[in-house]
């Protein structure tokens, strides 16, 4: 039975295929036209709709800081026909609306005279001019904003430079990094001004560093409160040199020994080992290292040794090892 029903169907469908085929398209394409006429039926009746606008400002007083932080963002409820609803969604510019404060009619607020009121109604015509005539606008939220002013006042403040630097085999940082400027002006609020005591650059990693590291580098602002930095970037230099190994002997100097002592130290030289730029290595002569024996604390009956210690070396050599690093003595009658 099922098998005799299969086949009247199969039958049937090839059979029929082309003429019913020609039927479905003709209804597709009569939904298709009724739809696209009852969306345009639809598109021409007003809805009331509320979008979000990002908005900047600009012209703030020039002789005091802001010490809050203004809505960024405005909700707006409109009233629009649907096909004007649909053009504005697919609008390529949606940057955001710039309003000028300078034009704006501050009212100052009856608790104190630092702090202002605005009307977002002042900010009509720009977002006007930014939606376009086909659309109303029926409300702005918030209604009013509030601006808190103090001071602007200005302080000097040191640059902090914030790297992690990793040099290859042989490489090594040479001397200390220069910024330029070292330090910038940064004007705010007394409050912001009193806890900024410097200002880092932005953290940045050098892996596998083989060479002096000159750059521009950002600073690192405050997320917090409204400050003015005189720059944002500063200039960075970070000497880096291949360093060998310099091996120097130099004698053991004794220091405050008492007149009635007299002793005789073993060994009388000491071999400083140390990695020195390529540069530098000429410069890192036997007379800028100091190596000494503190007999301080000496006294015959204390049988130990006494440390050598370098009491002077030049500043551009690392990784100093003494040998030794302790020395006998004998004493001479």
């Amino acid at each position: 039975m099922k098998s005799s029903l299969f086949s009247f169907l199969r039958g049937y469908t090839i059979t029929n295929e082309p003429k019913l085929r020609t039927k479905l398209y003709a209804f597709g394409t009569c939904v298709f036209i009724a739809s696209g006429f009852w969306i345009l039926l639809v598109l021409e009746n007003n809805f009331d709709y509320k979008i979000r606008l990002n908005i900047d400002y600009m012209n703030l007083p020039t002789d005091k800081t802001l010490t809050n932080n203004l809505p960024k963002q405005f909700s707006i409820g409109i009233n629009a026909k649907g096909y004007d609803l649909v053009k504005y969604y697919f609008k390529n510019n949606k940057l955001p609306i710039t309003v000028d404060l300078s034009k704006s009619n501050l009212k100052v607020s009856p608790k104190q005279e630092k702090e202002f009121d605005i009307a977002t109604s002042n900010f009509m015509p720009e977002i006007k001019k930014y939606m376009g005539d086909e659309i109303d606008i029926n409300s702005i939220t918030p209604d009013t904003i509030k601006l808190y002013f103090s001071d602007l006042l200005s302080k000097k403040v040191p640059i902090k430079l914030n790297v992690e630097i990793r040099c290859r085999k042989q490489y090594e940082r040479k001397g200390k990094a220069t910024i330029s400027p070292d330090s910038i002006t940064v004007s705010g609020s007394r409050e912001e001004l009193d806890s900024l005591t410097y200002i880092n650059t932005v953290h940045e990693e050098f892996k596998e560093a083989d060479r002096t590291i000159s750059e521009m580098m950002n600073i690192e602002k405050k997320t917090t409160g409204i400050t003015f930095y005189s720059t944002d970037k500063v200039f960075v230099t970070i000497p880096i040199e291949k360093f060998t190994e310099k091996t120097i002997e130099i004698p053991i100097k004794i220091t405050n020994l008492k007149p009635k002592y007299n002793i005789k130290i073993l060994p009388a030289k000491a071999t400083i080992t140390c990695m020195v730029s390529i540069e530098d290595y000429n410069r890192a002569t036997a007379n800028l290292f100091k190596a000494e024996a503190d007999f301080k604390d000496f006294t015959p009956e204390n049988n130990t040794k006494v440390k050598v210690a370098l009491s002077a070396f030049p500043d551009y050599v690392k990784t100093i090892l003494i040998t030794p690093p302790y020395v006998d003595y004998i004493m001479i009658k």
